[in-house]
């Protein structure tokens, strides 16, 4: 890690080694989140213990903001703080980037703040999650950091939270929006639209002016909270090229053929109208599924070990056809892979850039198309870490060939 910062740093085409060793009494299964390595890297099962210490080694193929956190028992590890950054810096970067991450979490703390510690709990996992109380940038109460005028700052921003959506306000510094997701997008301002991070989401931005005390605070609809604190220092420096933009990554192409339609219908939850699911080999009815801490299905099968919810040929395109039955807006996050939104209820949506995480609004449907080009087993799967646990998770294979 970074300091005292949960970061992980790798280049570009360049092998990254970590080493995670496993110091709580249970069994972690660790998943990077957004990288686009092997599958058999990219999830690994990390076992309590000094011998049980396991090594993921890969060499990532896209620069960007990405992250890890757990796969299973989500809720209770990630909401502990299990979880942090991984930045993957460009091969050849247009210019020299000074970094700051600013990693936000929320958390639910009582009166003499102590954490409440009620996981588990199936009101919250057919509900809203846990959203917290009480907020954090890289672990500490409304930190301030530095930033240089004389060359270029990038903000990476990412959401960590278990299950709040962040609404972002900026107030004394300018920047662009330079990447989404870990993925370089052409350069604009904000504009007026609110900044918002699902769980799991990332926005890089660049600093262009800064007064002597930048604030990022947090809209929560009531109420204003100041999260994080830019202290600006020293001259402007040199002015970006104007035709500055991060290197593409090495996406896929999409074949000129017509993409295979998967449906992929998303039930459950609170007045979800979800009856009966399949788990593994077996259809059990609501009170059998809620007993089982399950409420929630894709394709009629609640968590991991039912079928596939599609498997493909690899370089085969996908336009995976998403039902939001549910109640709530829902972040899905694709392992392994990228997608990006070609269709809103029946209409076409255009520009819409690729990243590996799309929020499907409450009781609508979108289209997402992708390209299998990598191969293996891989999930799809809520990013609200209560929904994941207990159901809102499924899988896909890519054949090696």
């Amino acid at each position: 890690t970074e300091g005292k910062l949960p970061v992980l740093r790798a280049k570009q085409g360049q092998e990254f080694r970590v080493r995670f060793n496993n110091k709580l009494d249970e069994e972690i299964w660790l998943h990077l989140f957004g990288v686009r390595g092997g599958y058999e890297m990219m999830t690994v099962p990390v076992q309590p213990g000094d011998a049980n210490a396991t090594d993921i080694v890969f060499t990532p193929p896209d620069a960007g903001t990405f992250w890890f956190g757990p796969l299973v028992n989500a809720s209770r590890q990630r909401d502990m703080g299990l979880s942090g950054m991984l930045i993957v810096e460009e091969a050849n970067p247009p210019v020299a980037f000074a970094d700051v991450p600013l990693i936000f979490d929320d958390w639910i703390l009582d009166d003499q703040g102590k954490m409440d510690q009620s996981f588990g709990n199936l009101e919250a996992a057919i509900g809203r999650g846990r959203p917290g109380n009480w907020f954090t940038v890289n672990g500490a109460y409304r930190p301030q950091y530095a930033v240089e005028r004389s060359k270029p700052t990038r903000l990476r921003l990412l959401n960590v939270c278990n299950s709040r959506t962040l609404t972002l306000q900026l107030r004394n510094v300018d920047v662009l929006i330079i990447a989404e997701d870990g993925q370089p997008v052409t350069p604009r301002p904000p504009g007026l639209d609110p900044l918002t991070l699902a769980p799991g989401q990332r926005l890089d931005m660049l600093v262009v002016t800064i007064l002597d005390q930048g604030i990022i605070s947090l809209d929560l609809g009531q109420d204003v909270v100041e999260a994080v604190y830019l202290m600006g220092q020293g001259e402007a420096g040199a002015a970006l090229p104007d035709d500055f933009r991060l290197p593409d990554n090495p996406l896929p192409a999409v074949p000129a053929s017509e993409p295979r339609v998967v449906p992929l219908v998303l039930a459950g939850g609170e007045n979800g109208g979800l009856k009966s699911a399949r788990v593994g080999e077996l259809t059990l009815d609501l009170r059998q599924l809620l007993e089982k801490g399950l409420a929630w299905s894709m394709n009629g099968v609640a968590g991991l070990g039912g079928p596939f919810i599609f498997e493909a040929k690899k370089g085969e395109a996908i336009a995976l056809d998403v039902q939001n039955t549910t109640a709530f807006p829902q972040p899905l996050n694709i392992h392994g892979h990228v997608w990006k939104v070609v269709e809103r209820d029946g209409q076409p949506v255009e520009g819409e850039g690729w990243g590996d995480t799309a929020v499907i609004p409450e009781k609508s449907r979108a289209k997402l198309l992708l390209v299998a080009d990598n191969p293996g087993p891989w999930a799809i799967q809520s990013l609200i870490a209560e929904r994941s646990d207990a159901g809102l998770i499924g899988a896909f294979r890519v054949a090696e060939a």
